[in-house]
C-alpha cells in the first residue's frame, strides 16, 4: 500500500447516491469530508492509502 490523498479544487463530497446533475455540494444528502490546511494554500484534499495490484483505495476522513 503506498500513501498519499485523494484532492480536488471545490471539495470532496459523500453522496448516498451520484447525483444526475450540478455539484455534489448543493445536495442535500452530501457530506463534505475533505480538509485544508489552515492557511487556505493547499485545495481540499482526504488523506488515502492504494493498493496499486488490487486497485482498492483506503481512505482516512
Amino acid at each position: 500500500m503506498g500513501s498519499g490523498a485523494l484532492q480536488s479544487n471545490y471539495g470532496i463530497y459523500w453522496l448516498p447516491k451520484p447525483r444526475k446533475a450540478g455539484p455534489p455540494d448543493l445536495s442535500k444528502d452530501a457530506e463534505h469530508l475533505s480538509r485544508q490546511d489552515t492557511l487556505l494554500i493547499t485545495p481540499p484534499y482526504i488523506p488515502a492509502s492504494r493498493c496499486t495490484k488490487c486497485r482498492k483505495i483506503i481512505l482516512d476522513y
